[in-house]
């Protein structure tokens, strides 16, 4: 048992020593270093803009939505709303990488082994392996590339996710999506495939917790006729269909039986 401690101590000295010896070459470096003085007076002289993640991600607790929407079709939804800041941020992205590379051209002249003081009994071999290593981590990375990358997860009502899709999408792919989201005559969007995009996603905000809630709010009976689901197939019905700007509020859902649905079907009401 003694022995066992004995060991262990002779380990943790040593540890401890190696942990003294390595702080004392990195202080000297910090204190010393005339590359690492050089990069931090070049990172003064270039500010790079931050990186603004405008990655999207969304449950859907329906499996039928999360199926029928592809990470294109949400991609092309919320770019309605975000295509101000997609454009600043790639201008901000460009900014940076015609700035990194006179950045990088400067910091490819620094020079290792240099130091203000004597290096004395300190090893230059090990200091000038610590001096890389902090030079390094020192170095700007500013993010030169922009894209959006779009993860949907498919959950149970619970909350409890069992599958995922991701998809990648580079500059010229969403700019490719802005410009076919402008190609309108009024509200009415000229490329088909971009108005199915929206109906899908704006159809697959109404999820089964939000369904439930409505079915509920209703008292589990159409509102045009009055059947209950006992005798009746219940659906969800938009006020104001999708096709007429609808959107998929409470306040512009309702419950109808199937019947009624059908028969009200694009109006905007009966």
């Amino acid at each position: 048992m003694l022995e066992l401690i004995a060991i262990a101590f002779i380990i943790f000295l040593v540890l401890y020593i190696q942990q003294v010896v390595q702080q004392k070459y990195t202080d000297f470096v910090n204190q010393n270093s005339i590359a690492l003085k050089k990069l931090l007076e070049i990172n003064q002289r270039y500010v790079f803009y931050p990186y603004i993640d405008l990655n999207q991600t969304h449950t859907y607790d329906n499996e039928k939505f999360y199926d029928n929407i592809s990470c294109s079709d949400y991609l092309i939804y919320q770019l309605q709303y975000l295509s101000p800041k997609v454009f600043d941020q790639v201008k901000k992205v460009d900014s940076n990488k015609q700035k990194y590379q006179n950045y990088l051209c400067e910091v490819e002249t620094i020079q290792f082994g240099q130091f203000q003081c004597p290096i004395g009994k300190l090893k230059l071999d090990k200091l000038l392996n610590i001096e890389k290593n902090i030079v390094n981590k020192t170095v700007q990375t500013p993010v030169t590339q922009f894209n959006i990358t779009v993860t949907l997860y498919c959950s149970k009502i619970n909350g409890r996710i069992y599958d995922s899709k991701m998809q990648n999408f580079c500059v010229e792919e969403i700019f490719s999506f802005i410009n076919r989201l402008k190609n309108k005559s009024g509200t009415f969007y000229n490329d088909r495939d971009i108005w199915n995009s929206l109906c899908r996603v704006e159809r697959g905000k109404v999820s089964n917790k939000m369904r439930f809630s409505i079915y509920e709010r209703d008292g589990y009976r159409c509102r045009r006729c009055g059947v209950s689901e006992r005798y009746a197939t219940l659906e969800i019905d938009h006020i104001i269909p999708i096709s007429k700007g609808g959107k998929s509020t409470y306040e512009n859902l309702q419950t109808l039986c199937r019947k009624c649905n059908y028969e009200k079907g694009n109006k905007r009401y009966y």
